[in-house]
């Protein structure tokens, strides 16, 4: 499976691989015209007031302009959400829905999969007028798997192992400078035959990730991807 990160979302239908790893904590599938996405968690600063804690607004705003700019920059004809584009029932305001249901109005002829994650089952049954094409639990298409937890099984256990993109875990790496300096940031992390996609919400925690031998490491922002598989490799070695 050929992986590789480009510096800019217009530039991934021209890459010369199989997953391409773009700026936004994204991916994008060449053959497919596919945007991948995962853990928006959208509505959690809402839930998070519904219970009395004080948190700004703007963060959806942000995740949604985000999504709405790589959509048309990589003239992607379908979306595939990897779990948890809603975070829970309480934060499913009406103002939650309106704002992805005009933002799904800018790309209304892509395709929406969403593969529902824990959160997205906790919330129940979306509303129609979202303009959600399709909710699956996975979706199985030769030569990929999409899960939104990576431990989740085959839907044939007897098949050959496809090529599982998960999300979930929102993984992030730490990275040390020789100066002592560190740097934690959000990941996309590939090992043999599975990749873990970054959380795309702005407003979500992260979990440490340790790289193996057998990992690939890209740091995901949103104005770039870098390739950090050395360094966090020289790490490993110098402990």
């Amino acid at each position: 499976m050929r992986l590789t990160a480009v510096a800019s979302p217009a530039d991934a239908h021209d890459a010369e691989a199989d997953i391409v790893l773009i700026p936004g904590r994204a991916a994008f599938l060449p053959a497919t015209a596919t945007l991948l996405v995962a853990d928006l968690h959208l509505g959690k600063a809402a839930t998070f007031r519904s219970h009395g804690i004080p948190v700004p607004e703007g963060s959806a705003h942000k995740d949604l302009a985000r999504l709405a700019m790589l959509v048309a920059a990589t003239h992607a004809r379908r979306l595939l959400i990897l779990g948890d584009l809603f975070h829970a029932r309480s934060g499913c305001t009406v103002e939650v829905f309106e704002e992805f249901t005009a933002t799904r109005g800018l790309f209304a002829t892509t395709q929406i999969v969403l593969v529902a994650g824990n959160h997205d089952r906790s919330v129940g049954r979306l509303p129609v007028g979202l303009g959600i094409d399709s909710v699956l639990r996975t979706h199985d298409e030769p030569p990929f798997h999409f899960v939104h937890e990576p431990g989740t099984p085959l839907p044939e256990p007897d098949r050959d192992e496809p090529f599982t993109i998960a999300g979930h875990i929102h993984p992030t790496i730490a990275v040390s400078s020789p100066a002592g300096d560190r740097l934690v940031d959000r990941c996309f992390i590939a090992e043999p035959g599975f990749l873990t996609m970054p959380a795309f919400g702005s407003f979500t925690g992260g979990r440490r990730v340790t790289a193996t031998d057998r990992s690939r490491v890209w740091i995901a922002r949103d104005d770039g991807v870098v390739e950090v598989t050395s360094i966090v490799r020289n790490q490993r070695s110098a402990r």
